[in-house]
């Protein structure tokens, strides 16, 4: 097969002698062509093998650093190798190009790629960067064209370029922009009205395991084993709960910590507080497979199983809603939330966020 080709070449010499073949699964993503889903999957099953010529991989020998290099190669070339298939692909269907992706239908959400399409969505570079196929989903199952979307943690702006895209109003927030229409902002004060905006989708930071920026209100500074986390968190879901209109979407995607041997299900832990503490309704939640984390790594793997923990292989999506009717809001549109956990050191930071509760727009 032509592709199969093109990976031997890519590859290192002893790894191209035993490629596996690779079991594919698709889900029925019409624009990317199977012998790009093929290539991916050869290369990544041939990642354990980089890094030693005789394939015993792990070598107790081998330095993280040396590995990590040739992981990172490994990525460069499996870029690279998108981008020419791709443009083979297009050549031989060109109404193609245009495609969009095919929505998701099951609760299981795995994306070979940071992007689709030929237009760039975020930067594939960033750190934590979200695939776009996932804004593209919730954009397109709870937004209509013309609709506002907001994101509060736009990160590098994949979900800006997603609904321009789409045709939907978009505004993006975040506490250490990366481009001119991002915002600078912290979560935890929108400036936005109540009851304005028509979906959010929200990134946030699970712990302080990546160095975001070196912000001091940055979240991602807080470990997700200290409640003050949480309590920064749930502000920031209070204030989506504010700006968005009733019966409206929300999108919070967030990963679960190991950390020295130790679990926190920070997925479970935020789902509790939007729609125990917040308020927010249930939709669902999806699992999102973790295909490029730093972790992916066969020296990762292999401590995986000798020292029998687990590597982190999903992120949550957690789809709520607010309600089509608030009980708790008074004749002037300010949302009082029932605090089922009342929790005094937030009481003086909630009176003064809510004080004014027809806050402008500085978009």
């Amino acid at each position: 097969m032509a592709q199969k080709a093109t990976v031997a070449q890519l590859a290192p010499t002893q790894m191209a002698a035993e490629m596996p073949a690779p079991d594919i699964s698709y889900n029925g993503k019409s624009r990317r062509a199977k012998s790009f889903v093929e290539a991916i999957e050869s290369l990544e099953a041939a990642k354990p093998k980089i890094s030693n010529p005789d394939f015993s991989f792990p070598d107790p020998h081998a330095t993280h650093t040396h590995i990590t290099g040739e992981i990172k190669k490994l990525k460069s070339k499996l870029d690279s190798l998108q981008k020419l298939v791709d443009k083979e692909y297009y050549k031989v269907n060109p109404e193609a190009e245009n495609e969009p992706p095919a929505l998701e239908s099951t609760t299981l959400w795995d994306f070979p790629t940071q992007n689709y399409g030929t237009t760039k969505k975020g930067d594939s570079g960033f750190q934590g960067v979200t695939p776009a196929f996932i804004i593209y989903n919730m954009v397109k199952r709870y937004t209509d064209v013309g609709d506002l979307v907001l994101d509060p943690m736009c990160g590098s702006g994949t979900t800006i370029d997603v609904c321009r895209e789409e045709g939907r109003e978009v505004i993006g927030f975040d506490i250490s922009p990366t481009r001119p229409d991002i915002k600078r902002n912290d979560s935890r004060s929108i400036p936005l009205e109540n009851n304005s905006v028509d979906m959010v989708f929200i990134d946030s930071p699970y712990g302080d395991n990546v160095d975001y920026s070196d912000d001091p209100e940055n979240i991602g500074k807080i470990s997700a084993e200290d409640e003050e986390f949480y309590s920064a968190l749930e502000m920031t879901a209070s204030e989506l709960y504010r700006v968005l209109k009733p019966g409206k979407a929300l999108g919070w995607l967030i990963g679960d910590q190991w950390v020295k041997r130790k679990f926190t299900p920070v997925g479970f832990n935020i789902y509790n507080m939007l729609t125990e503490n917040v308020g927010f309704v249930p939709v669902d939640l999806i699992c999102v497979t973790r295909r490029n984390q730093s972790s992916n790594t066969g020296i990762w793997h292999y401590r995986a199983v000798k020292h029998n923990f687990f590597l982190r292989g999903f992120k949550h999506l957690i789809i709520v809603r607010k309600p089509e009717t608030d009980d708790n809001a008074d004749t002037e549109g300010e949302v009082q939330h029932k605090w089922k956990r009342y929790k005094p050191e937030l009481e003086s930071q909630r009176s003064n966020r809510f004080a004014d509760p027809k806050k402008t727009d500085t978009k």
